[in-house]
C-alpha cells in the first residue's frame, strides 16, 4: 500500500527526513514512532500530498500521494486539524459528505459516536483542540477510505472517545483499511498493531 524510496525532505538547510525507505503492506496497522523532530509528521504530510519530497519517492498503491485515485482512497488527519473554522460542525461534515458521495448521517453517526453531536451547531472556530479532532477524524473517516494516515489522533481526546477511537480503528482494520499512526501514548492500539517504524534523529527509518 505504502512504499517509499531514499526519501528525503529538506526545509532549506535542515534535513527532515533522511532517505526512508518504507513498506506497509495492505491491511497493516503500524506506527511510526521516534524522537520529537525526527521527521514523524513531515512523512506523514508527503503521504497525504502535502508536500513534495525534495528526493527520493512516494507511492500509495503505486501512484503518487497527490493523484486524484489516492486522494480518494486516504483518509488524514492531523494533531490539529486544520477545518473551515467558519462552517459548523454539522456543515464541515456535510461539506466532507457531499465530497465523497455519501449521505451526512453517515458522517453525524461518526461524530455522534465521540459524544460531540452536542457541538454539531457550533463553530469550528470555538471549538477545544479535542472536540475540533473529533470533527476531522469523523470527516476523515466518512467515506471509509482503505488509508487512514493519522498524526497523534489520540492526543486532545477525553479518555472515552480514545477508547472509540481505537474501536473505529478496529473496524477500519477489520475491513481491510491500512492505517499508518503515530502516538506519544500508543497503550490505546497496542494490541491492534501489526508492527512499529522507528525513525531516528535523522529522519531515518
Amino acid at each position: 500500500m505504502i512504499r517509499t524510496k531514499d526519501l528525503t525532505v529538506r526545509f532549506g538547510e535542515k534535513v527532515a527526513v533522511d532517505r526512508a525507505d518504507l513498506h506497509v503492506g495492505e491491511g497493516e496497522v503500524v506506527l511510526l514512532s521516534g524522537v520529537n523532530g525526527c521527521g514523524k509528521s513531515t512523512l506523514l504530510r508527503v503521504l497525504a500530498g502535502l508536500l513534495e519530497p525534495s528526493s527520493g519517492s512516494a507511492e500509495i498503491a503505486g501512484q503518487a500521494p497527490d493523484t486524484a485515485a489516492v486522494r480518494a482512497l486516504r483518509g488524514f488527519v492531523q494533531d490539529d486539524p486544520p477545518l473551515y473554522e467558519y462552517l459548523t460542525s454539522h456543515e464541515h461534515l456535510a461539506f466532507a459528505a457531499r465530497l465523497w458521495g455519501v449521505p451526512v448521517e453517515d458522517s453525524l453517526a461518526l461524530l455522534a459516536r465521540f459524544g460531540a453531536e452536542d457541538w454539531a451547531g457550533t463553530l469550528i472556530r470555538d471549538l477545544s483542540l479535542g472536540t475540533r479532532k473529533k470533527v476531522g477524524l469523523a470527516a476523515a473517516l466518512t467515506h471509509r477510505p482503505r488509508l487512514l494516515l493519522l498524526d497523534e489522533p489520540f492526543n486532545g481526546l477525553d479518555a472515552g472517545s480514545c477508547d472509540e477511537l481505537a474501536l473505529l480503528l478496529k473496524e477500519a482494520r477489520d475491513e481491510g483499511c491500512t492505517v499508518l499512526l503515530t502516538a506519544h501514548e500508543p497503550q490505546h492500539v497496542e494490541q491492534l498493531l501489526d508492527r512499529r517504524i522507528f525513525l531516528d534523529r535523522r529522519g531515518h527509518a
